[in-house]
């Protein structure tokens, strides 16, 4: 990709100019871009405000994160001690790691179960690429950081969320989503 500014030959879908650090977004837009598709590939992911995460101890029970899931009506904790992330333990880790064997496993710490080195995007990454992050990766929930320091997480769900803002009646469409 040619720099407008510096005629600087860059990579394919760099964000800025390696030589003049301009701004090259705007060149990857398709001809005839939507508002939304511009929204998501200059927008940020801190413009879904990040929710806080709550976190468990690496050494808690199956249970008790299962618990703090249901008690939080949310899909995932992360594993770790103060603001260190070392893994991701979410309602999927449950349902295929746990089938019918609640009972037995319950008691077992859940770093034994939980998702390793969950990745983490920083806030400042366009919508876009942190969405197309969770497809490739195929995680629902997307631990957010500003500066290297974790910041919260956000889920499919924030993103769901996005479109609705853009397109306001798909949540009347056949009585609601």
């Amino acid at each position: 990709m040619i720099c407008p500014a510096c005629d600087h030959d860059n990579i394919s879908g760099a964000d800025s100019c390696a030589k003049c650090q301009m701004d090259l977004r705007a060149l990857d837009l398709p001809q005839g871009a939507t508002a939304l598709e511009e929204s998501l590939i200059h927008e940020t992911l801190s413009s879904l405000d990040p929710k806080t995460a709550v976190m468990v101890e690496p050494d808690s029970s199956v249970r008790d994160a299962v618990t703090t899931m249901v008690d939080n009506n949310i899909g995932c904790v992360l594993v770790g001690r103060g603001r260190a992330v070392i893994g991701i333990f979410s309602e999927r880790d449950v349902l295929v790691k746990f089938a019918g064997r609640m009972t037995e496993a319950g008691d077992e710490p859940v770093r034994r179960y939980m998702t390793p080195n969950p990745e983490m995007l920083e806030s400042s990454t366009a919508l876009a690429f942190g969405l197309n992050r969770m497809s490739l990766g195929d995680f629902r929930h997307l631990p957010i950081t500003k500066q290297g320091r974790f910041e919260g997480i956000l889920s499919l769900r924030d993103f769901l969320g996005l479109l609705f803002r853009w397109y306001p009646d798909l949540d009347d469409a056949d009585g609601g989503v």
